[in-house]
């Protein structure tokens, strides 16, 4: 009899901790709690090259995911949208709307972008404390890998990286998931058991260009103190940083500059007038495309890509009042040329 007693109680003890276990990773209703919030980016851009047959114009075409955080507007991350030309939204009802960027900051890999004509009773998502969330507690991702929208996958919150070298631009915030994430995530948010965004997914470490439980996502706190207190301007450009030795090679008379690779169409660098490079090559080991604009000052500020000179430049920026005029100084055509466009206002109703 005592014998039976114990086997009795060894098997309660298993069937409470199994009904534990079960209870736990069960995620329905939190999934169909955010669901609604979870979005997928469509994107289109448009790049031109040089070729034998004369300029070509390549069509490209990509898919991110993102959240809507306050009536309109989606937080995404920047990758997905900071260079393209069209943007799309698809809600979890399966709707499409337009798209515009707004405010994107590619050193942090964030961006909002505008759902247009939306519709009042969008669902929007609560944004969680990054800076509370513990080594070791699960985690949700949902967004659109290889397009299948609204998938959920599940992992745990990993680790926290700060990227804080005196030589990085800016101070950035990752949280690290071993949660399965792929192509077509990026953007998407990262939620606690709470519901509450508390990352949105960057990128990921791999040597098969799969998931291999290596993920990050941009801290939610990083993400409210970019975009809250001064969000920057869409400025819709990619650029590489120009050396000495590519100066050099290019005959450029600068040692310091950003070399125009792609503008997005309606972004503030589209509103300046610049010229992106069309001419593929290989400059000191770096795929570039040559011919378009050397960005070398903002405003008579000489651009040096350096903590101390991205801080010059975005005091630059923030002293310019919305609508108001900012210059840029290029290097086009052998000589210098002053360009001049509009500063918009930006995020009015999320500030």
């Amino acid at each position: 009899m005592k014998f039976l007693g114990i086997v009795r109680i060894c098997g309660l003890v298993l069937a409470t901790s199994f009904a534990s276990f079960a209870f736990a990773s069960d995620f329905s209703s939190l999934y169909a709690k955010v669901k609604p919030t979870v979005v997928m980016l469509k994107t289109n851009a448009y790049v031109e090259k040089e070729t034998a047959k004369g300029v070509v114009s390549t069509q490209q075409r990509g898919i991110g995911s993102g959240v809507i955080v306050d009536g309109n507007y989606v937080l995404t991350a920047s990758h997905v949208v900071n260079v393209a030309d069209r943007v799309e939204v698809q809600t979890a009802d399966g709707k499409i709307y337009a798209g515009r960027t707004v405010s994107s900051m590619p050193l942090a890999d964030l961006a909002v972008v505008e759902i247009l004509d939306a519709p009042k009773n969008l669902k929007h998502a609560k944004l969680g404390d990054s800076d509370k969330a513990k080594i070791g507690q699960e985690v949700i991702v949902v967004g659109a890998p290889y397009g299948l929208s609204q998938t959920l996958t599940v992992g745990n919150f990993s680790g926290r990286r700060i990227n804080d070298d005196p030589k990085d631009l800016i101070v950035t915030e990752f949280l690290q998931t071993d949660a399965p994430i792929n192509q077509g995530n990026s953007g998407g948010p990262m939620f606690n058991r709470k519901g509450e965004v508390i990352g949105i997914v960057s990128h990921i470490r791999s040597t098969s260009g799969g998931s291999e439980g290596l993920g990050f996502a941009a801290s939610i706190n990083m993400a409210k103190r970019l975009f809250l207190d001064n969000p920057p301007p869409w400025v819709g450009m990619e650029v590489e940083p120009l050396t000495e030795v590519m100066a050099d090679a290019l005959n450029i008379p600068y040692g310091k500059g950003l070399l125009v690779q792609q503008v997005a169409y309606g972004s503030m660098a589209d509103d300046f007038g610049l010229q992106h490079g069309r001419v593929p090559a290989v400059v000191a080991g770096r795929k570039l495309l040559l011919g378009g604009d050397v960005i070398v000052a903002f405003g008579g500020q000489e651009v040096d890509y350096s903590p101390e000179g991205f801080r010059r430049i975005s005091a630059y920026m923030n002293s310019i009042p919305d609508n108001g005029q900012v210059e840029m100084t290029v290097y086009r055509d052998g000589q210098e040329r002053v360009l001049t466009a509009i500063k918009h206002e930006v995020l009015k109703d999320v500030r």
